[in-house]
Order: structure tokens, then sequence, then C-alpha cells
């Protein structure tokens, strides 16, 4: 029970397992070959955040503090060495297991998952989560996000609250990201990564903060069309990604096959897993950027009552 409960699922010539600790990939193979960087989630913890779900911000909150509608909220800092609070408050969670029956007429298997997050001094709003894992025997893996805010804190005498705007609770901040790491099962510098994103995000060495975006054009952080990674290094946030649906692709090993993720959100981190030995690279869409909660840049906003979808797909193709 180190990640909580583990669901297997299979459909055709893939295969999944999810563990309800952080609702959190742990595998997926397409006829045996590894799309996602696995671990052994019944003896040990994953590296780096592997396969799970981010929630209610992706990425990194300067300082481990953020000001919103006037109010400053510290949250709990689980990266020492920049300060900051790193990829929401779920994580960590345990999920229940809601469901696990596909809908009529559909080739796949299903499992869903759902956890309660309450308000806390760091967060004053009430979230209700659920993700759902459905494993096509065509289409791969498709991870849908639902969450919904189910209430606002009243401020205390010393307890904070949400904000009040105009005599009610001002909206959740928000934001959502997963953190997969695709692999081809050899070392990443021998891969080739494509992405189409127009802009890379800087960031300040030490605390990780932005620093501003560029044109990538001309520079080692150029993926439009897909080239070898090499020994290229990059833990940065991309975007003037395409309209609509857009793909990250990782081609190398024996077979000439890629693994894929797709979404339609604004922002994609790329992060060439050095730490870990750079055996893939983990390809994370987000719907805002590191530091939104303080800067606003691209953040969502929930009123009590309102939900937002974040979806993305796993699969691997020729």
């Amino acid at each position: 029970m180190i990640n909580g409960e583990l669901i297997d699922l299979r459909a055709g010539a893939y295969e999944a397992r999810v563990a309800t600790q952080g609702a959190t990939l742990v595998h997926l193979r397409h006829e045996g070959c590894d799309v996602v960087i696995p671990f052994d989630a019944a003896t040990s913890m994953p590296e780096g955040w592997q396969g799970r779900t981010l929630v209610p911000w992706p990425n990194r909150i300067k300082g481990s503090v953020y000001t919103y509608r006037g109010e400053t909220y510290p949250v709990p800092c689980n990266e020492p060495e920049t300060g900051s609070a790193l990829h929401g408050l779920v994580g960590w969670s345990d999920f229940a297991v809601a469901s696990d029956t596909p809908q009529e007429g559909e080739p796949s298997e299903v499992v869903l998952l759902e956890l309660a997050l309450p308000a806390s001094y760091a967060y004053p709003w009430a979230l209700e989560v659920t993700v759902r894992f459905s494993l096509d025997v065509t289409t791969g893996l498709t991870v849908t996000t639902t969450t919904t805010n189910v209430g606002a804190a009243a401020r205390g005498i010393v307890a904070t609250g949400a904000p009040l705007v105009d005599g009610e609770a001002a909206p959740a901040p928000y934001g959502v990201s997963c953190h997969p790491y695709l692999t081809r099962s050899v070392p990443l510098d021998e891969c080739v990564l494509e992405m189409p994103a127009d802009l890379v995000l800087d960031v300040d060495p030490d605390t990780m903060a932005p620093t501003g975006t560029r044109d990538i054009t001309g520079s080692d952080w150029d993926w439009r069309g897909g080239r070898l990674v090499g020994d290229t290094q990059t833990d940065n946030a991309y975007t003037g990604l395409p309209e609509g649906m857009w793909s990250v692709r990782l081609s190398g090993g024996d077979g000439g096959r890629s693994a894929v993720i797709t979404s339609n959100v604004a922002w994609c981190q790329l992060y060439t897993a050095d730490q870990l030995g750079r055996p893939g690279v983990a390809v994370e869409p987000m719907t805002c950027p590191p530091n939104a909660f303080n800067t606003g840049q691209d953040l969502l906003t929930l009123a009590v009552g309102e939900s937002h979808e974040f979806v993305y797909r796993l699969c691997e193709e020729a």
C-alpha cells in the first residue's frame, strides 16, 4: 500500500497500471514496450513526481506564498532547494475508487478515482477532484481530470478565508497538469523529440521562477519538426502552441515507433530528467505557467459550483 491501491487496465495490446495515491499512472505499455517510464509501485515511491496528478496548481509557486485578490496565503514548501511550493496539494493524497465501468459500447477499460480536498489555510476552497483513466485498444490511454469548487471558507478571527468580492466569496484560483515521462527504453540522448511550441519560458536558476518568454528560433530549445535530443537539457515551460489539439512525440530505439502525448492546453513543461539519469523526458501539459498564482497569467478561476475539465491522451504510434 505504499502508493495506495494498484489497479490494472488492459485493452488489446495496451496495458496500464494506476495507483490511487496521487491518481498516478504507474506504467503504460503497448505490445510490451513502455510508453512512459515505469516504476515498481508495490515497493517504491515514484521518482520526480512520475505520473502524478497536479491540482490545484502545476509547477511552482515562488517563495511558497501567493497573493490573490489582495489576500496573502503561505503554502507548504516542498522543494527546499528553490524555496518553492511544487505541484499542488493532491499528489500524495489517496483517491477513492469510484467506478471501473466503461460507458456502454466503449471498447475500453476504465477506472474513475475521486478525492475531496478540504479547504485549508493555504487554499481556503474545497474541491472535488475526479480522474478518469480510459484505456482503449486503438487510441491508448485517455485521462480526464474534472475539478469542482464545492465551497469557500469564510475568514475567521485568525484563520484565513476566501477573499470577498461584492460580499461574495471570490472564485478559487486554479491550474491543473499531469507528470508522465515519455520513454523509448533507450537513453534520451539517442531519441528524437518533437514539440510544436514557438516560445520558451526562461527561469531564474536559483528559484526556477519565470523571468520571461522568448522565441525559440535558432536555439537549443527549438523542437519544431523534431530533432535529436543529444546532450540538450531543459526544465522549462513552453507556450505558443497550436490552437486545438497538439502533440509531443518521442521517437527512438528499435521498431521506429513514437511515444505520443496529446492535449489542448496553452502550456507544456519539458524536463529532460537530468537528475534521474535521462531515461526519458517529462512532458507536462499545463493550463498555466509556473507561479501563475502570483502573476495571474492564464490562471483559471472556479466559482462555487463551477467545474473544469482537463484531458490528455498517451499512446504509441508508428
